[in-house]
């Protein structure tokens, strides 16, 4: 069949955006407040929006599959679409492309938007202010750059749109009020600026973009066939870059699951590992997809094929979430959050380990798996530290579930640590050679993402199912940073200023409990472990060697010595907690039919990244 284009105003299309609803094989709303803001600078310039794919559904299909309302008020925090009840309604209009571009059109003419304010604190009361569009009508770009735009349009709070002599911010939703031009000008003549040629130009720019220019084109589909819509759903966005293959996935789960609403359950898991499970976390729904695929024993890679029937994914969902948020409270166990988990993808392992023994929530607290918890644990930090999953993750994730589904299957239920190592010789060997490790000990800072990893490895005494832990200096940064008194103990210029450069490194920070680094707080080192009546010699002196603490002078002038001895004993303890080899291992021939190049490598630390500064 053949489709044709049709037109129609922005005015339009707000005033029967009531009509307009998500299918279930949509993704959410992903645009930041920048792309908005373009979107409506485009369309004062006049320029081309793009065309969108309309689907004109009508009875029974409005009734047999999941719709959801547009985003008008849009929160980073809580950025969900609600479910839609269209009980009552015998049509609507289902946006299978240019979704992005309505709501974008809904959120500034109609609501708001809530992002994290830079440079601050996700708890601070002020970092996440609701803003609204604005667009600056005495805006006027300089003659001499070509670059910049005749208009001014911002995302702004209240405070922040006060008008001066060099502004008058309009509120964006403010135009829908004026339905004929005599109405523009009579607003117009109750302003300063009525004689203003810049302000009467940019006003009618924007009444003329909003009320009169036909900027939204659209197919309509009329087909009620499901499979047919899907088909030409999955064929818009295959090419469309920044659709994920797991956006696809999703898609695909949320049309073909019967028992089950695949997007609103895998929405409210991901919110649940983030937000109910001992600490925080930043996992998305790409983690959760993939740990879906590993579970199910096939293709572990995010393909349309990977999720029809014969994958049977709905039936292992339950097991998997469980599974899942097992493990996700056993990682906060462990001290872990969104800092210290650098590699996602290894908890996507312990998921699959956890998902194969049909594990409860027992597991967490049952002392005769303390064992085991602790070989997790270890192998975890292990992996991170060896980057085991900075590439070719389906190859790696399938080696590691081949390794732990044959040793269960011989009946060994430990943690298949050393197994999984042995089996990743063929890929990706764990790989320590003394070159790497003391790269890793002199690199490693206060604030790395490996810090916590090193630190949890050579500290055996931490019962991190008992109490939380600081990363802590010792010698304390606020002594460190007095050269003051570090001038009036006759140390030299170089002497201090190394202190203050390698304050911060690894040989001069420790684990503690939070409680016991709030009453160090700003203690002399040499002060510290002298006994007192709550701890004697015999435990100082424990803690001592624990802690790797060199048998030297530790007061702040010998601090240069004491940080070589520190650095010397990390390494040494490190070659035998990591298993040291002499040189780095060479990958052995697979026959794995995997292809060398992930097609989503969607669970890294750039999701991470991704989603703290969404956060």
């Amino acid at each position: 069949m053949s489709y044709k284009s049709q037109s129609i105003t922005v005015n339009d299309l707000i005033s029967h955006v009531g009509d307009h609803y998500l299918p279930a094989i949509q993704r959410e709303f992903v645009w930041s407040s920048l792309k908005t803001e373009n979107l409506f600078d485009s369309m004062l310039r006049g320029y081309p929006i793009g065309t969108m794919l309309l689907w004109d559904v009508q009875i029974p299909a409005i009734h047999e599959f999941p719709f959801y309302e547009l985003i008008r008020n849009f929160d980073i925090r809580k950025s969900h679409n609600i479910k839609a009840n269209l009980n009552a309604r015998s049509n609507c209009l289902g946006i299978l492309d240019g979704q992005q571009r309505i709501t974008s059109l809904y959120i500034g003419l109609c609501g708001s938007y809530i992002e994290k304010e830079p440079r601050l604190w996700v708890t601070n009361p002020n970092a996440y202010p609701e803003k609204k569009l604005y667009m600056n009508l005495l805006h006027s770009p300089k003659p001499d750059d070509e670059s910049s735009s005749p208009f001014q349009i911002k995302f702004l709070t209240k405070e922040r749109s006060k008008n001066s002599e060099q502004s008058y911010w309009f509120l964006l939703s403010d135009i829908l009020k004026y339905k004929t031009r005599n109405e523009l000008r009579d607003f117009r003549r109750t302003t300063i600026h009525k004689d203003n040629e810049i302000f009467e130009n940019s006003l009618d720019a924007l009444w003329t973009a909003i009320h009169e220019s036909q900027h939204v084109h659209y197919f309509l589909e009329p087909s009620q066939d499901l499979e047919r819509v899907l088909k030409i759903f999955h064929r818009l966005n295959t090419g469309a870059t920044p659709l994920e293959h797991s956006d696809l996935l999703l898609s695909l789960a949320t049309a073909t699951w019967k028992q089950h609403d695949a997007r609103e359950q895998i929405y409210h898991l991901v919110d649940d590992l983030n937000h109910h499970c001992g600490t925080a976390f930043y996992f998305s729904k790409n983690f959760v997809l993939k740990t879906l695929l590993v579970c199910s024993d096939k293709d572990v890679r995010f393909r349309a094929e990977n999720v029809g029937k014969k994958m049977q994914l709905e039936d292992i969902w339950e097991r998997v979430q469980k599974s899942l948020t097992i493990t996700v409270k056993l990682l906060a166990q462990f001290g872990i959050n969104f800092q210290t988990l650098t590699a996602p993808n290894a908890a996507v392992c312990i998921a699959y380990y956890i998902f194969k023994r049909n594990l409860e929530e027992t597991y967490l607290t049952d002392k005769r798996a303390d064992d085991d918890r602790e070989q997790i644990r270890v192998w975890l930090l292990k992996s991170q530290l060896a980057r085991l999953f900075s590439g070719q993750t389906d190859r790696i994730l399938t080696i590691i579930r081949n390794a732990i589904k044959s040793t269960l299957e011989k009946g060994i239920l430990d943690f298949p640590a050393t197994q999984i190592e042995q089996a990743l010789q063929v890929a990706r060997p764990f790989s320590f050679t003394e070159e790497y490790i003391q790269s890793l000990v002199f690199n490693t800072r206060y604030g790395s993402p490996d810090t916590f990893a090193i630190l949890g490895l050579l500290f055996p005494y931490l019962k991190f199912t008992q109490q939380q832990y600081s990363i802590d200096h010792l010698h304390p940064q606020a002594q460190c940073d007095d050269r003051a008194t570090m001038e009036h103990l006759g140390m030299k210029k170089d002497e201090i200023d190394f202190i203050v450069q390698n304050k911060n490194g690894l040989a001069n920070l420790q684990l503690l409990p939070a409680s016991i680094n709030s009453s160090k707080n700003k203690s002399p080192l040499e002060e510290w472990l002298k006994p007192d009546e709550h701890e004697t010699a015999e435990i100082k002196a424990i803690y001592r060697s624990w802690c790797l603490i060199p048998d030297t002078d530790l007061s702040i002038v010998n601090f240069r010595d004491f940080y070589q001895r520190r650095n010397t004993k990390i390494i040494e303890a490190l070659k035998a907690k990591l298993g040291y080899t002499p040189t780095a291992s060479v990958p052995a021939e697979t026959d794995l039919d995997l292809e060398s190049q992930d097609e989503d490598d969607l669970v890294t630390n750039s999701e991470i990244t991704l989603q703290q500064t969404r956060q």
